[in-house]
């Protein structure tokens, strides 16, 4: 039996922060090799579980994942690594607002 070889996909996990003020929700997208959408809803869900541990945050139960391309394709600037239409009948400023949480928290690193 032949295996399926790897691919690139983008996958988008959701997180509550309860240490910090408000308990502000954070999205993440992050890449993975896999074989199959499935296997990279599971690598995502491992990885989240991880990143979760490491900063006392709630994983929260979704996990959407984007097959960028073959695994062959390079992956750098510019690669479009997730993607979701929106079927909703609302103006643009309305779906705009609808998508915007308010400030953002934003971290720093040197």
């Amino acid at each position: 039996m032949r295996q399926e070889p790897k691919a690139w996909y983008g996958a988008r996990t959701f997180y509550r922060w309860s240490t910090w003020e408000n308990s502000p929700y954070e999205e993440r997208v992050v890449l993975f090799r896999a074989r199959s959408l499935d296997e990279a809803v599971e690598l995502a869900e491992r990885e989240s579980a991880e990143y979760a541990g490491q900063g006392d945050l709630e994983v929260l139960d979704m996990v959407q994942a984007y097959r960028i391309g073959d695994g062959d394709e390079e992956v750098g600037a510019g690669t479009e690594v997730f993607s979701r239409l929106h079927a909703l009948d609302l103006p643009a400023d309305a779906f705009l607002d609808r998508y915007d949480s308010g400030p953002g928290h934003t971290r720093i690193s040197e």
